[in-house]
């Protein structure tokens, strides 16, 4: 059975810092559970935390039923991946993966089996008898990740466990965490702050800032209904303009929006209703279109200048100038557009959300 983790109002100061400010939430048995947020938020510090390397000042760390807030690290039994992946040089790869094995007095008959069954999971076999400097960095990863899996722990935790890969390799190495983390149905904690690394993998994930946790819920959920003007622009990509709500019904809001000029249609969240609000759209939402060409059943028709271009592959990223706004949109790759030529854009009024202004 997969562990349940949980934590109630967990709190830790180091001097005027509060890196954990009243962190109270559940992580499901056998879910890939995130913590997503900025450099110093305060994740890596809850983290450790969860697998005993520090004790919070207040609040209690639960697994499953049982309280082990005050527990050591050993007596856990949880495994952590760390971000420069604390290999031993002088060890041939069996050995880095034995190493907690041995340590646990396991007879050797045992570990032999336990280390080929972790290397064909992670898919290093063969290379065995390699010594870390002899592998690609993510290779060493993958042996950082067989040695923590090698001992079976009850939760799997990773630190920023693919920050020094480039591009090509994080991209294989987290459909391999996900892949190794499924095969498995081990609780796993994961702490990054690279959103779309976060997005692909997790089953749900804790955006944090400054100690706190601003929003818990799925990719999904946290890309698309943004509960804060934080969790919407550090998710993704975002227009934000400030605004007036003008009318509302039950489902949609007009919204006179100051740098545009106009009045749009959004969806504006329940939670404390204002007279000033944020108007967030994302530029994936907007239609790009030639000005006589237009076909859009869009609520919100805006005419535009286009003031920069950039040509990203499967797309153009564009810069519109709207009166007194610049609009980030994605054009379609093969639309002819050029700098100063008028144009189009457009979108749904699903696709806006307003938040109270703070």
């Amino acid at each position: 059975m997969a562990t349940k983790v949980r934590l109630e109002d967990v709190t830790k100061v180091y001097g005027n810092v509060v890196a954990a400010d009243n962190i109270t939430l559940e992580v499901k048995p056998g879910e890939l559970f995130t913590f997503l947020g900025p450099s110093g938020c305060g994740k890596t510090t809850t983290l450790r935390i969860i697998a005993g390397f520090e004790a919070p000042d207040k609040g209690r760390v639960f697994f499953d039923e049982e309280d082990v807030t005050f527990k050591k690290p050993y007596q856990r039994n949880t495994a952590m991946v760390f971000q420069n992946y604390a290999l031993w040089p002088h060890m041939t790869v069996y050995d880095n993966i034995a190493y907690g094995l041995r340590l646990r007095k396991i007879p050797e008959d045992e570990i032999r089996k336990r280390v080929k069954w972790v290397l064909e999971l992670v898919r290093l076999e063969g290379l065995e008898n390699r010594f870390p400097l002899q592998l690609s960095g993510g290779q060493q990863q993958r042996v950082a990740l067989a040695r923590a899996l090698v001992v079976q722990p009850r939760i799997l935790l990773l630190d920023e466990p693919l920050s020094n890969l480039d591009a090509k390799l994080r991209i294989e190495m987290r459909e391999e965490v996900k892949r190794i983390q499924r095969e498995l149905l081990i609780t796993t904690i994961y702490v990054t702050h690279d959103q779309l690394e976060a997005m692909s993998i997790s089953d749900r994930l804790a955006v944090m800032d400054k100690g706190r946790v601003l929003q818990v819920g799925t990719p999904q959920e946290i890309y698309f209904k943004p509960r804060s003007v934080f969790v919407a622009s550090f998710i993704g990509r975002s227009n934000m303009f400030t605004g007036k709500l003008v009318e509302r019904s039950r489902a949609y809001a007009k919204i006179y929006i100051d740098e545009l000029g106009v009045e749009v249609e959004g969806v504006i969240e329940d939670s404390e209703p204002s007279d000033k609000v944020i108007a967030i759209v994302r530029p994936e939402d907007i239609a790009v279109e030639l000005l006589g060409a237009s076909t859009s059943t869009n609520n919100n028709v805006l005419r535009g200048v286009v003031e920069f271009k950039m040509f990203v592959g499967e797309k153009q990223e564009l810069r519109v100038k709207v009166r007194d706004a610049s609009i980030v949109a994605y054009a379609p790759k093969n639309l002819d557009l050029s700098i100063g030529q008028e144009v189009l854009i457009s979108f749904s009024r699903n696709s806006l959300r307003a938040l109270p202004y703070k």
